[in-house]
């Protein structure tokens, strides 16, 4: 399978083959189920809570200052775990990606931090049972990543299907069940 990235006529915007999308997501669905059980059978508040500090930890260490090849680790992380928490919410992305105004490359830093700390915001109040749209909340921020992410692969010219099985292959190959899943 191969990220297909069609330019517009302005050469200015850029979309992504939904049937790539469909399946990134289902892929990630069945990694999750089969390699991450663990997370997989939390409650969706504590999955939801999981990936916000997975995109804390992201944020953190792209702030650290990371050479080219950890700042790739990091953007395809996060959108993996921006796929994860994608299927968690129930979200199809085809029909959602480039919708946010947050698909400038050069800015996956910026939006990484402040998506991470307003998807801390929504978890902390939803623990202390505020009223607070917590669902469009977390879940516009996740597509804010996402898209983000997303918009940095494009510029860059990086593969995303290979970029993410590279990424999931070290995990599968954690399990002692690993070529039996």
């Amino acid at each position: 399978m191969v990220l297909k990235a069609v330019i517009t006529d302005s050469s200015e915007a850029a979309s992504l083959d939904t049937a790539v999308l469909d399946q990134l997501q289902w892929e990630q669905f069945e990694h999750d189920e089969k390699y991450h059980r663990e997370i997989a059978r939390l409650t969706v508040q504590d999955r939801l809570k999981h990936m916000a500090l997975h995109f804390a930890k992201y944020a953190g260490e792209i702030f650290a200052g990371p050479s080219d090849d950890k700042f790739r680790r990091l953007v395809t992380d996060a959108l993996i775990i921006g796929i994860s928490a994608a299927n968690t919410l129930n979200i199809r992305l085809a029909d959602t990606v480039g919708q946010t105004d947050t698909g400038n490359p050069s800015d996956f830093d910026r939006q990484l931090v402040i998506a991470a700390g307003r998807m801390a915001t929504a978890c902390e109040k939803l623990d202390h049972l505020e009223d607070f749209p917590f669902r469009p909340h977390i879940a516009g921020e996740v597509l804010k990543i996402i898209d983000c992410a997303l918009a940095v692969f494009v510029d860059r010219k990086w593969d995303l299907v290979m970029s993410i099985k590279d990424r999931l292959a070290p995990v599968k190959a954690k399990s002692i069940f690993y070529g039996k899943l």
